[in-house]
């Protein structure tokens, strides 16, 4: 049986080079899985999306090795399809992977400079991975070196370097460890935050440009455009898209979908809300005064984690309903808008922002409150508790809103009052304002990390005009 071949069943053969590069693409794929789940993404994203990006993929890969390599195959067009003899051009791979990952996340509505972060850095171990598919059909080698200097290496790596009766460089180890050094170095550097989306995808084709350029000039078997090195001239052109883009020259800018809490940020109802809860306890136990610390804690949560701390699990029921029948009575005369909040919600909706309500108060109480303070024509859509797959501080609602809204959830801002939205936020890898009056709020929402603070509504309208990224990018 052929050195070449992992395992042959009969008519049933698997090559080492297919074990690799499946290998590679496995390891790949659940790397990037990995961080779609960080992000609260659906797996079903990436499992609809790695077929055929693998078969794009292999037949660019072979169609630009085919083209380049044309003389051969004109006598021979039997062997076009034979991919098992060797003969993928990683950079033919590489273009027809992103022109279908451009078309796959654009019909998804998914940040294409995004899944560029999420995907490419793992895409060096799968490459990683594929050069010793090369080593195994004894392909991907340098120019003749001396024993001496092969002796440096070990001696399965230098059996396999003889080739033709001389040693050979073996070029595919230099990039295979390159690569997997390319992949920790952007790894690193990705975990303490990148300036934009698509970032981690441009040091990729720089750094894997630069490892390329430098190794297609000791092999042997380059494919050739005239006197010139075509992956070299493929990986300059990846050098200058890569710093281009991490420069920023021709980046495209989203504007981001603005998100709000209800109750604290946009409508002032905190002495309805306390005075609803001082009834319905002067009601159902009034041996129990509330002091003013535990009314406060009573913003945030749900009404039934507020109650859960006080009744038993059957009374719960019983009371969220009378709750919900003091607190409605109450809106006409107890509650109005924050300061502003019409105002900047006006300017926003003029400027093209896509708008929503996201609270965990219930539907119902939701809805009066908008009616209330005038707020319809702002929002495209307004989600109570009873459409949140998980109440806050779950981020699921957040991306919920978006779905309603028929918009990506890769450029999103949510603005809120509480520590659970900022880590609503956190939750699902989106960008957060905390807004208060209460210096003791602003602490908390600071210690949830929020990525700006502020006490003026106002200030959101220049804010939302940053060039930024309006997702948090230090969640891998």
């Amino acid at each position: 049986m052929s050195d070449k071949i992992f395992i042959s069943i009969g008519p049933f053969t698997i090559t080492w080079y297919a074990l690799f590069i499946l290998t590679g693409v496995v390891v790949a794929y659940e790397l990037s899985q990995r961080t779609m789940k960080k992000w609260k993404y659906s797996s079903s994203v990436l499992e609809d999306y790695i077929i055929p990006m693998m078969f794009f993929g292999i037949l660019g890969a072979r169609l630009y090795y085919v083209i380049f390599e044309w003389d051969y195959y004109a006598r021979f067009p039997e062997e076009i399809i034979k991919i098992w003899h060797g003969g993928l051009a990683i950079h033919g791979g590489l273009i027809a992977g992103v022109i279908f990952s451009i078309y796959y996340f654009k019909k998804k509505k998914i940040s294409i400079y995004r899944m560029m972060d999420c995907i490419l850095p793992n895409v060096m171990i799968a490459q990683a991975f594929g050069r010793w598919g090369n080593f195994m059909n004894q392909e991907a080698f340098g120019g003749v070196v001396s024993e001496s200097f092969i002796n440096h290496f070990p001696n399965f790596i230098k059996e396999r370097m003889f080739i033709n009766g001389a040693y050979h460089h073996p070029t595919f180890l230099y990039e295979s460890v390159l690569n997997v050094i390319g992949f920790i170095v952007i790894y690193m550097i990705r975990k303490k935050g990148l300036k934009k989306q698509g970032d981690a995808g441009f040091m990729y084709l720089i750094w894997y440009g630069c490892i390329r350029f430098f190794i297609e000039g000791l092999r042997t078997d380059s494919l050739m455009l005239g006197p010139l090195r075509v992956a070299q001239l493929v990986s300059l052109i990846f050098i200058v898209v890569g710093i281009l883009g991490l420069i920023g020259v021709g980046y495209i800018y989203s504007k981001p979908v603005v998100l709000f809490d209800l109750d604290g940020t946009l409508q002032d109802s905190k002495q309805m809300v306390m005075e609803t809860f001082k009834q319905v306890f002067k009601e159902r136990k009034p041996e129990i005064t509330l002091s003013q610390d535990e009314l406060d804690s009573f913003f945030g949560p749900t009404l039934e984690e507020s109650f859960g701390k006080y009744f038993d699990e059957s009374e719960i029921e019983g009371l969220i309903a009378r709750y919900q029948e003091i607190n409605l009575e109450m809106h006409h005369t107890m509650l109005h808008e924050i300061d502003h909040a019409t105002e900047v919600l006006k300017q926003l909706k003029e400027d093209g922002y896509h708008m929503a309500i996201v609270s965990n108060k219930r539907r119902k109480a939701v809805e009066l409150g908008v009616e209330v303070n005038h707020f319809e024509p702002y929002f495209e859509a307004v989600l109570g508790k009873e459409d949140l797959p998980q109440p806050k501080p779950s981020g699921t609602g957040l991306i919920e809103a978006c779905s309603r809204m028929n918009v990506s959830r890769d450029n999103v801002v949510y603005v809120g009052d509480a520590k659970g939205d900022m880590l609503a936020s956190k939750d699902v890898a989106m960008c957060c304002i905390g807004f208060s009056l209460e210096q003791k709020r602003l602490d908390q929402m600071k210690e949830a990390k929020a990525d700006y603070l502020i006490t003026d509504l106002r200030e959101i309208i220049d804010i939302v005009k940053e060039k930024r990224t309006w997702n948090d990018t230090t969640i891998w």
